[in-house]
């Protein structure tokens, strides 16, 4: 049923006919309607897009083993159907009910499969076909092709490679090699491509294990075994740090353990954990320039007191457990006090509210807000300040037992602060340095998701705006 439009105009009937009736046959075709008021101005009967129009209309098109051909055809003869010819074809059995109909059914050579001329491979479980010919004509073009069971899927065997010098196709074998660390496992590292287009069931597999693992230094290994290497995944290898080394179980903790255990990981390597060394507290800032240390404040380090008595000279220890033999305590009649600081000296001013005596603490802040009072180098002034130095900033001096300020303070001095605005997704020219972390990332294109930085200043200068984060992709190649 169509229906009528002017709008779709002419109207195109695609015909339909009985299987038993060639389609070159048709003369005529009877079209009803249901209005009688319908007036047709021209009728056009055209055969189908799909028949090849360069064949002459005397020719009866076969299939035979070199291909296409052509034969006679007299006048109002049928179009004959003969029988398939086809290369590695292992059965073709046909049969027919008239001159131009006919039925094939194919199967192909062991190694072989059917397939069509757009490519397709046509793999039934009966590894049969059932081909219908009609007016001369077959309704799928197949051939017989050597099989190919294609490069092996990574999942066949985990964590391995394969190679297939021979090739892919029927019979030919490809060889399994371990991507290490994985080991081989098994007998046979071959796969064969079998007639069903699949590969046969591997007899190997590659295991991932650890080898021996590393020296650690400072720590001895506890489990003799663990130097055999060839180790399973969740193997775990025991150590005990050396006198004055210690593990640290968390950035957070305090606590000192001297067992470290590791693991062998998923990926076929061991954990990583080291033994650090015992290290004990500072002494208070007051203490500043009053003692002496053998080795800063590491294990076994001897510190003395610089007092006038010697009978105050006593070393104090720094022992295995990170604690000192005994406080650090002032010397006995030290008196005086700090000179005031100077007033605004770098634009820094002082609130100090317990005075100037020793121990006195004094708070430091900028005249000229929003700035940060931070420590620099003797010869750094906030004008030859780089972008990549990291002063810290100053919380607080003390008056020590020198009578001295620490730190100095003129060597405090005031920098622009940050602004709030980091990983914001804007290029902030005031925080595109080290002290602000580098804008958080808004600066270098490999650190932000969208991949392109925005300034934030329109008039910024080109140097200011650029990515200038040393841990960033651009600056890595350098």
């Amino acid at each position: 049923t169509y229906e009528l439009s002017c709008q779709h105009n002419p109207l195109v009937v695609n015909v339909t006919h009985h299987v038993n009736v060639c389609l070159h046959h048709t003369s005529s075709v009877l079209l009803n309607f249901s209005s009688p008021l319908v007036g047709i101005s021209a009728v056009a009967l055209r055969t189908s897009s799909h028949t090849s129009s360069s064949t002459p209309s005397n020719c009866i098109q076969q299939q035979n083993h070199q291909g296409q051909s052509c034969a006679q055809r007299q006048c109002g003869e049928q179009s004959r159907c003969v029988p398939l010819l086809l290369d590695y074809a292992d059965m073709v059995n046909c049969t027919s009910s008239g001159p131009g109909h006919m039925t094939c059914a194919v199967t192909c050579q062991k190694g072989y499969v059917l397939q069509t001329s757009s490519g397709q491979y046509l793999r039934t479980v009966e590894k049969e076909i059932l081909l219908t010919c009609s007016c001369g004509h077959w309704d799928k073009d197949v051939s017989c092709v050597r099989l190919d069971c294609g490069i092996p899927d990574s999942s066949l065997v985990n964590y391995a490679n394969f190679s297939c010098l021979e090739g892919t196709d029927f019979l030919k074998r490809c060889s399994i090699t371990c991507v290490p660390p994985a080991k081989l496992q098994g007998l046979s590292p071959w796969l064969t491509c079998l007639e069903d287009g699949l590969w046969s069931l591997p007899e190997v597999y590659c295991k991932l294990e650890c080898d021996a693992p590393p020296v650690i230094p400072n720590a001895n290994l506890l489990l003799p075994h663990c130097l055999e290497g060839n180790h399973d995944v969740g193997t775990i290898c025991r150590y005990e740090c050396k006198p004055g080394y210690y593990v640290m179980e968390n950035a957070g903790s305090q606590s000192r353990n001297k067992f470290l255990k590791i693991q062998c990981l998923d990926d076929g390597t061991w954990e990583q954990k080291s033994c650090i060394p015992v290290v004990c507290e500072p002494p208070s800032p007051v203490f500043e320039g009053m003692y002496e240390c053998t080795d800063g404040f590491k294990l076994d380090s001897q510190c003395v007191l610089n007092c006038n008595q010697e009978t105050e000279r006593t070393p104090i220890l720094c022992t295995k457990e990170g604690l000192w033999t005994q406080e650090f305590k002032l010397c006995e009649n030290l008196q005086g006090e700090c000179p005031p600081p100077p007033p605004e000296l770098n634009s820094v001013e002082y609130k100090c509210g317990q005075g100037y005596g020793i121990g006195a603490v004094c708070f430091p802040s900028c005249v000229i807000p929003p700035s940060d009072p931070v420590m620099l180098p003797e010869n750094v002034t906030t004008d030859t300040l780089e972008h990549w130095m990291e002063p810290v900033k100053v919380q607080s001096l003390v008056c020590t037992g020198r009578r001295q300020w620490h730190p100095d303070p003129s060597l405090v001095h005031c920098i622009q602060s940050c602004e709030p605005f980091q990983a914001d997704g804007w290029c902030d020219t005031i925080n595109n340095r080290a002290y602000c972390h580098y804008d958080g990332g808004d600066c270098c294109s490999s650190t932000l998701s969208s991949k392109k930085v925005i300034p934030f200043a329109v008039d910024c200068d080109l140097d200011e705006c650029s990515c200038r984060d040393p841990k960033a992709e651009e600056n890595q190649k350098l």
